[in-house]
């Protein structure tokens, strides 16, 4: 709709011009009835089809009639501005067309209901899809502009504008060689800004179309890698990985509370903090190695050809955090952020994408709920089984769906028949493979470093459960919870407990901590630390599955323990071959040294006559009690299990209501 002409020729030209000018909006008003009706629009109510006038289709409608109105009356042909204004149509086409790919189903919807309440039925309509011939538009009044709907836009207004020009040429008394030349004008100005239009869309939808697969490889905030690109390089390095044995590790680094950057700095702070710790670890890292960003405050990285694993990843990994944790300075304001790191170590092959990403992801949810501001690490291996939980049972989240669930076996007094307390025992609650036991999954746990994490929570959650049956008993019950070995190395064990029973008001003297014996064989002084400050917080110690270690007995005397549990191994051996030498032994050094003995595992009528008979102090078995959830125990004030020396084994119910001290 660009013009172009000769010198104004006198008052029939200014004449033309204004009166023309004066039908701009019969101009407009046409070229949009015809638009919305091509698009099956036309039955909108009036207030729906106002809307259509704001589009950018109108004002350039209008640009261009005026621009032939402004001819004729001083005979200045259109300026640059106005053919790019005029051609812009062109750019807006092919934007329009870029966004319309994949619309969604509210576009249907929405043409429905205005269709609707027009008197028309959506359900009349095929149900067509926006961007083919006839289809509906992403919304009613701004459908999908193409090179073929703005060849007719230019017909509709040329057309119109040659036919207003002849109806004023009448009225006026225009000479028939004016009101010629000035529609040649139109029709050559229609023309030209449809070659104008559709160079502008090619060109806008070329550099669109560059754009769009740009964004396709890379995260538009921080420009560096997304999880599409990631990946892809993941699984091209574990298949490098089976070919050479080469080692890799995918580092998950995740921003610690970076929701409270958001909320009291703004969106636009967090999008310049998120900027600037992508150029950090983009820094921190070897050409090659991939830094990519998952999505919100996530990163991923990649390294391959790691020459000492372990070692180099340990030290790679501590600066990366320590790089982030310098201070940042965002919008005016020095921001101090810390990260959660989690690596996952893959040392052999056989390894699928989804799995690494997985077991990263659960590393750095460790550090998570380690405290923050750490690096968690695991090691994959070969291990059917870690593989299996790991990825199909996402054990890592098996706390935030609450799946993990504890049992409470009740333990009795042996001499007494009093009930003396419960073990609470963990089980996982899998949503397709059942109830886990732990034998099951803690090795892997313990591997991975989640039991640090899932020993909290049972240790809290058992305290709890005490000090609630503390009311109708009118005392606390002894609680006893097993400690991990990975519980025992955090540096953070002790005052984790401490911590547990300020929460839970649990007496200190009221809990037992579990530690298995092969734990505490392993000769090492800070072990024996812990648990003398354990002792001061006032809980007891018992060592689990005594005698499953077989060596000597001498380091009961450097363990500041107050109970041996002994291993169902001896119970079961002495009802068996009749020797009672062994399991006595150990229970009168143990009564030497001033420690309680519990018998574990006490399944049948002869075993619990045989360790009464040796004087064990405490019992313990499936003849006694199973474990059960919590609800099922009733707890109440009866004193104790009534009918002990019968042998026979009790109902649970029987068990729930005893009491003891």
């Amino acid at each position: 709709m660009a013009t172009d002409g000769t010198k104004p020729g006198g008052n029939p030209r200014q004449a033309l011009g204004r009166a023309l000018a004066a039908r701009d909006g019969d101009i407009m008003e046409y070229c949009r009835r015809k638009y919305l009706s091509d698009l099956y629009l036309a039955a909108l109510e009036p207030t729906a089809r106002s809307d259509a006038e704001l589009d950018p289709v109108w004002t350039v409608t209008s640009i261009a009639t005026h621009a032939i109105a402004q001819w004729l009356e001083t005979g200045a042909r259109a300026d640059a501005a106005v053919r790019s204004q005029i051609a812009s149509l062109g750019d807006i086409a092919a934007r329009q067309r870029s966004r319309l790919v994949a619309p969604g189903r509210a576009t249907h919807l929405s043409l429905r209901r205005r269709l609707a309440r027009a008197g028309t039925h959506g359900g009349d309509q095929p149900d067509l899809v926006a961007g083919q011939p006839g289809g509906p538009q992403p919304t009613a009044t701004r459908p999908s502009l193409s090179v073929a709907m703005l060849t007719k836009l230019n017909f509709w207004w040329s057309n119109r504008t040659c036919a207003v020009l002849a109806e004023e040429a009448a009225r006026l008394g225009t000479p028939g060689a004016l009101l010629a030349e000035a529609q040649a004008m139109v029709v050559r100005s229609s023309h030209a800004s449809i070659v104008d239009m559709a160079t502008r869309f090619d060109a806008e939808l070329e550099s669109l179309h560059g754009r769009l697969a740009t964004l396709a490889l890379e995260d538009p905030l921080t420009g560096l890698a997304n999880r599409l690109v990631l990946t892809d390089r993941l699984e091209r390095a574990l298949s490098r990985q089976a070919r050479t044995g080469s080692t890799l590790a995918l580092v998950f680094v995740d921003v610690d509370d970076f929701k409270v950057v958001n909320d009291v700095y703004g969106h636009a702070a967090g999008d310049a903090l998120l900027v600037e710790i992508a150029g950090r670890l983009q820094a921190g890292v070897r050409p090659g190695d991939v830094v990519a960003r998952l999505g919100g405050d996530e990163f991923l990285l990649l390294l391959e050809d790691l020459v000492s694993p372990v070692a180099e990843m340990e030290g790679r990994a501590e600066r990366l955090r320590a790089a982030i944790a310098r201070p940042i300075a965002v919008g005016g304001e020095t921001l101090a952020v810390t990260v959660s790191v989690g690596v996952a170590l893959v040392l052999l092959p056989g390894h699928r994408s989804d799995e690494v990403l997985a077991r990263a992801d659960a590393a750095m949810y460790v550090a998570k709920r380690a405290g923050r501001d750490r690096v968690a690490m695991v090691e994959l291996d070969e291990s059917p089984q870690a593989t299996h939980f790991a990825t199909a049972s996402g054990m890592h989240r098996a706390l935030e769906r609450h799946e993990l669930r504890l049992y409470y076996q009740p333990v009795y007094e042996a001499r007494t028949g009093a009930a003396a307390g419960f073990e609470a025992l963990l089980r996982w609650e899998h949503p397709d493979y059942g109830t886990i036991s732990p034998g099951d999954f803690v090795p892997i746990a313990e591997k991975s470093g989640l039991m640090v994490s899932i020993g909290e929570w049972v240790l809290e959650e058992a305290c709890r459960q005490a000090v609630v049956w503390a009311g109708p008993l009118g005392h606390t019950p002894r609680m006893a919870v097993n400690v991990s070995a990975r519980q025992l190395d955090d540096r953070d064990f002790v005052r984790r407990v401490a911590r547990v029973l300020e929460r839970t008001g649990m007496p200190a003297e009221r809990l037992t901590l579990e530690i298995t014996e092969t734990i505490l064989l392993i000769e090492d002084a800070e072990h024996v630390a812990v648990l003398s400050k354990l002792k001061e917080l006032g809980v007891l110690l018992s060592i689990d599955d005594f005698g499953t270690g077989y060596s000597s007995l001498a380091y009961l005397r450097r363990l500041p323990v107050d109970q041996l549990k002994v291993d169902r191994a001896f119970v079961e051996d002495v009802t068996e071959h009749g020797d009672t030498r062994v399991l006595g032994a150990v229970v009168r050094l143990a009564h030497d040294l001033g420690l309680e003995v519990v018998a574990e595992g006490v399944e049948t009528a002869a075993e619990l006559a045989v360790v009464r008979r040796l004087d064990c102090d405490v019992l313990q078995g499936f003849l006694l009690g199973r474990p059960v959830p919590a609800w099922q125990l009733e707890v109440s004030e009866a004193p104790s299990w009534p009918d002990l020396e019968s042998h026979e084994a009790p109902t649970v119910e029987g068990l729930a209501t005893t009491t003891g001290h």
